[in-house]
């Protein structure tokens, strides 16, 4: 075949490309080529030039056809020396109306910022939707990470304004902010690392969690950050995690909630691995609960948890589910949704009760830009005859949700939940012993 044929041809596929890319600067680079005049060594110097410019029009085609709501891009890092510094977050707006079966409001002004299965009130007359609007979750973190002669060392500071006591919606609305987070980690050589702070607990499979707009979602799950000291060990595909985690004791017919009594951290055990497209985890956990007599005597009992919790990844949909169970759950389930044990009020004794609870999830994507989120989530208590008729004994939650990214990072979304709660009312005296929650969110979400 002639130089002139080839270059011919060349011309022609070249144009085409650049048309179907829309790039007429492109098309116009085909022309010249098939006007010039060149020898074959710069006919293929050219082809090898416009074949790389095709090939990045290929890959800047395919990196835009990606979701906008999927790995979003970290903060950007700025260097100082050997360290790397990240500064991010994000700003949220959350309004919320809330409609309960036996009161007109949460009986703590914390359940109207976001789901807290405790204060649902029970035995009252309904009243009318609350509405409450607030910015409290509102996020800022520092993080940083400094190559050593033995591996690096990360740190992270992260604060938001939830649960927080101060404020004042009469002018400002001005509310103090809270720590999150704040712990070093030393990533030793890729296989072990040593993580020393306040963190989320190891009992607690983060990465699990459903994506919803309330501030923490189901009844079931698992939700506990404290001071800890945490090691971790690559072990074949998964790794585990051993750690000491400040502990602290909840216990009915007591005068104090919580108890800071232990004598002793609670134990944690971890094991993080795959199967395919499943992710999992199992941890246990060994604590103490604890108490001071008034007359100077300790009581304390010796319990027990485990949690299995995953993540089944369907294509762009995915699975997440936790079930976690035992005599020492209090505190980490449900946001305390229940004690940990009970003070027997003839001999003082510490009673464990056997408690459960978990959920599952399904994310499912309708495009790039929207996707919803279905949870059904429950717990119960095993609890002893000696409770109060007012004693939680089960919990039960639902949520669904539409959210829509219309650029990377931001989200706006509409949330419905429904929750419930159950008490013993072992007496029977009581004319009500359970209530419901109904709630409608609304949220516009953006992360920097």
């Amino acid at each position: 075949m002639s130089v002139k044929i080839i270059k011919s041809k060349l011309a022609g596929a070249v144009a085409l490309a650049a048309m179907v890319n829309g790039l007429p600067a492109l098309a116009a680079q085909s022309d010249d080529l098939a006007s010039s005049e060149m020898t074959a060594a710069e006919l293929q110097q050219r082809i090898t030039e416009l074949q790389a410019q095709v090939d990045q029009l290929a890959a800047t085609q395919a990196s835009s056809d990606k979701p906008v709501v999927e790995n979003p891009e970290p903060p950007k890092t700025t260097t100082f020396g050997n360290t790397d510094i990240q500064i991010g977050g994000y700003i949220k707006l959350d309004s919320i109306f809330s409609d309960y079966s036996d009161g007109s409001a949460a009986t703590a002004g914390i359940g109207e910022d976001f789901l807290v299965p405790s204060t649902i009130p029970i035995g009252g007359e309904g009243g009318d939707m609350h509405y409450n609007a607030h910015a409290k979750s509102t996020r800022l973190f520092f993080k940083s990470s400094t190559e050593l002669g033995a591996g690096s060392v990360n740190t992270h500071l992260e604060i938001d304004a939830m649960a927080g006591a101060q404020g004042d919606e009469r002018i400002s609305n001005s509310y103090a902010q809270r720590l999150r987070h704040a712990y070093i980690d030393w990533n030793i050589d890729g296989e072990r690392s040593l993580l020393a702070g306040q963190a989320w607990s190891t009992f607690f499979n983060v990465g699990t969690l459903p994506e919803g707009l309330d501030f923490v979602g189901p009844v079931g799950t698992v939700f506990e950050r404290q001071p800890q000291i945490r090691y971790t060990q690559g072990l074949g595909s998964g790794k585990v995690q051993v750690a000491a985690e400040n502990p602290a004791t909840t216990l009915y017919n007591g005068t104090e909630n919580p108890y800071d009594d232990n004598s002793r951290p609670d134990l944690i055990l971890r094991y993080d691995n795959s199967i395919g497209d499943l992710n999992y985890s199992i941890a246990s956990m060994s604590r103490e609960l604890a108490y001071d007599h008034t007359d100077g005597g300790n009581e304390s009992e010796q319990g027990y948890a485990i949690s299995l919790a995953g993540k089944w990844q369907l294509g762009r949909d995915d699975l997440r589910f936790m079930y976690s169970y035992g005599n020492a759950l209090g505190r980490y389930l449900g946001l305390n949704s229940y004690r940990g044990g009970i003070i027997d009020p003839v001999d003082g004794d510490i009673e464990l009760i056997d408690q459960h609870g978990g959920y599952v999830a399904l994310r499912h994507f309708w495009s790039d830009q929207w996707r919803s989120n279905l949870v059904l989530s429950a717990t119960a208590a095993d609890n002893p005859d000696i409770v109060s008729d007012m004693t939680p004994s089960s919990y039960q939650s639902l949520h669904l949700n539409l959210m829509y990214s219309p650029v990377p990072k931001m989200t706006l979304g509409g949330e419905y939940i429904f929750a419930s709660k159950e008490v013993e009312n072992l007496s029977g005296l009581l004319a009500d012993d359970s209530g419901e929650l109904q709630r409608l969110q609304f949220s516009v979400k953006y992360v920097f």
